[in-house]
């Protein structure tokens, strides 16, 4: 875990309720200063809620919510959001209609009572790739992704502490939501600003975020890498996030440091596997596609039935069902129905405790 001095963004044991409902529970997770990370969750997930309650907009029942050092929200001590020395980017921008693109973006300065820097602005302005002469405009003649630039040179003109930005992409054109996700990572890099992302896309989250944390039913259920939720996940929900998964149900034969013996269609299979999972119990086993082998198969390898087979990026996509009745997907060369012997790749696959959800 970082440092103190390293710690932009601290929470811990965070319980939010609303209308007497827990829509956060037991939430702890440390941002390091400087770094870009993103909240990934469903509607509903308490994503939102918790950024909310990071700017200071909700006070949680329980916990303590830290920035760049300083507690904001602990017991007694509750922080407005004037005083945390915050930026936001909202989902529509939220732009000031009646001032201009200019007035727009200097305004955190003035409300703060800071020095305005006109020079500041515009430069800000410029780097947004705003031309100089709409700086007078105001907003409702610029684009929507414009608009979203606009937005984010407001929110660090003041350099905050700490940039919260609520779904900022998900109501722009694809196009333009893809040139903003690549000018969002080069500007928050570059300007070296703790910022906390909320999107509902993990290809946004897992491309953007150095950390990632996924919120499911006011649960964190992981806050990591992005390569560790893909690779390691800690639960079904999270192995989804990563693309096509499939769950099968497995005895474990025994449980070593980072991996288990699992035995599955008449084979022991080592597979690499979390650290809680326990000897002469059941887990689940989650497998992508490129987990297991077809083509290259042994003849002693266990068979399957081929049940769909679908063209994907050069190849096919098998939906197999296995003996037992469990379905896996795999890729091949080829795409005929019937019976076809497989392997997992060696260390491929991941084993976690048992997860009571069905593929699908």
């Amino acid at each position: 875990m970082p440092s103190e001095l390293s710690e932009g963004l601290q929470i811990q044991s965070l319980r939010v309720e609303l209308g007497g409902r827990a829509v956060l529970a037991d939430v702890n997770l440390c941002q390091e200063t400087g770094t870009y990370a993103c909240l990934l969750g469903e509607s509903g997930s308490g994503k939102s809620t918790l950024l909310a309650t990071i700017a200071g907009l909700i006070r949680p029942q329980q916990g303590k919510v830290s920035i760049h050092g300083q507690v904001v929200s602990k017991d007694k001590t509750f922080l407005p959001p004037e005083r945390r020395e915050i930026g936001m980017v909202f989902q529509d921008a939220a732009l000031w209609p009646h001032m201009s693109i200019l007035d727009n973006v200097l305004y955190p300065l003035r409300a703060r009572r800071l020095a305005v820097e006109k020079s500041r602005a515009m430069a800000l302005l410029e780097r947004m790739a705003i031309p100089t002469a709409a700086a007078r405009r105001r907003p409702h003649e610029l684009s929507g992704g414009q608009q979203q630039r606009v937005a984010i040179a407001r929110a660090i003109i003041a350099k905050p502490r700490i940039v919260l930005l609520d779904e900022p992409l998900s109501a722009l054109d694809h196009g333009v939501r893809e040139n903003l996700r690549e000018f969002l990572h080069g500007l928050f890099a570059e300007e070296g600003i703790t910022a906390l992302h909320v999107t509902h896309d993990p290809g946004e989250a897992f491309y953007l975020g150095r950390r990632v944390g996924v919120l499911n039913g006011g649960h964190l259920e992981q806050w990591d890498t992005p390569e560790r939720l893909y690779q390691q996940p800690a639960s079904l929900v999270v192995a989804r996030l990563g693309g096509s998964v499939r769950a099968i149900q497995v005895p474990v034969l025994e449980s070593r440091d980072k991996e288990a013996v699992l035995q599955w269609e008449g084979q022991r299979w080592t597979v690499p596997a979390a650290s809680e999972l326990q000897s002469a119990s059941q887990a689940t086993l989650l497998l992508r596609p490129s987990d297991l082998e077809l083509d290259e198969a042994p003849t002693a390898a266990p068979e399957a039935q081929v049940r769909h087979a679908h063209w994907h990026d050069g190849q096919y996509l098998l939906t197999l069902q296995a003996s037992d009745g469990q379905e896996f997907l795999a890729y091949s060369r080829q795409g005929d129905l019937g019976p076809r012997r497989w392997q997992l790749r060696r260390g491929q696959g991941w084993c976690i405790p048992l997860q009571s959800s069905a593929n699908h």
